[in-house]
């Protein structure tokens, strides 16, 4: 009896633990506020993020711009996939305003306790999500760091 016991905590643990781990669309919906951008390998300044969110629907994400004038981002929408098999997880967004509409954009996400990491490619012709968590120097990769919203 205590052996069948210890395995039902160990996996209900692992159920906790895969849950902090999320990748799924249901994981993403909600109102998720930049904390940190990195662009080509360098840092953007908290100035020119500060307020700037991802905002998810069922189907639909919309970024909306941070609060100062000239901020790196336009308000957008794009409609979205997640693969949560992948690791990491990826996610295909479908660009639905703006020059690149109908433009299908690669990347990669993880969630953790409230925090995520969202790492896509700004290259209208990129096939392919990005392998890692990084931006690497002179790259048109976008690596963003989010805490979720209340």
């Amino acid at each position: 009896m205590r052996k069948s016991a210890y395995l039902l905590s160990m996996a209900v643990f692992g159920l906790g633990l895969a849950a902090a781990f999320a990748g799924d669309a249901e994981s993403l919906i909600g109102e998720w506020e930049i904390t940190e951008l990195v662009v080509g390998g360098k840092k953007v300044e908290e100035k020119e993020i500060k307020g700037m969110k991802f905002v998810f629907d069922k189907e639909k994400l919309t970024i909306v711009p941070p609060a100062a004038d000239g901020g790196i981002v336009d308000k957008r929408t794009f409609s979205y996939k997640v693969d949560s098999k992948a690791k990491p997880a990826t996610v295909m967004l479908t660009a639905l305003d703006g020059e690149h509409k109908g433009t299908v954009s690669p990347g990669i996400f993880e969630i953790e306790k409230g925090t995520m990491k969202w790492c896509q490619s700004d290259e209208p012709k990129a096939k392919e999500p990005p392998k890692t968590f990084e931006s690497p120097e002179k790259s048109a990769i976008y690596l963003f760091t989010f805490k979720k919203g209340k």
